[in-house]
């Protein structure tokens, strides 16, 4: 199995609240990873104008891929791998915040401003690994040149037993 797009990952969401803890199983699939070009634009709207310049940019961006959770999809519209002295890293930006719903829990109101997911896994040469999910945030760009957390609404959700699944 040579590793790249097309992939699909799953990962526990373990998410702490005001009543405890809780896991949820996540799936996070990657057809493509964002094109170069489409990639330099994002960044690029990201330092000159800030998050205010991203969002409409990431908007227009490409679906390459989706996060799963339950029975909802979330589009994702930024995908980078950057290769890291172990293995991957790979930062996904979806287009709007992903939600963790209880039950039947009505889908909360989104905090204004914060109106993306951020999921940033470092996974090995095989695939295993572990991350970070701020489900509702804001972006400023990384000393790298790519993407990271600004700001968030609530506290990131650490991403436990990420596995890369082979296809």
């Amino acid at each position: 199995a040579t590793l790249g797009a097309p992939e699909t990952f799953s990962a526990q969401a373990q998410v702490i609240g005001p009543i405890g803890a809780a896991a949820a199983p996540i799936k996070i699939v990657i057809q493509r990873y964002t094109p170069e070009a489409e990639r330099t634009t994002l960044e690029a709207a990201l330092a000159t104008g800030g998050y205010p310049a991203f969002l409409p940019a990431l908007r227009k961006s490409s679906d390459v891929g989706y996060v799963e959770h339950g029975t909802a999809k979330f589009t994702i519209r930024y995908a980078r791998e950057t290769k890291t002295g172990s293995g991957r890293r790979i930062d996904v930006v979806t287009d709007r915040p992903v939600f963790f719903l209880g039950g039947e829990a009505p889908e909360p109101k989104p905090r204004a401003g914060f109106d993306i997911a951020v999921l940033r896994m470092e996974v090995d040469e095989i695939g295993y690994g572990s991350g970070v999910m701020a489900a509702a945030a804001r972006l400023k760009p990384a000393p790298d040149g790519g993407v990271q957390i600004d700001d968030y609404a609530e506290q990131p959700i650490k991403l436990v037993i990420v596995v890369r699944k082979v296809s």
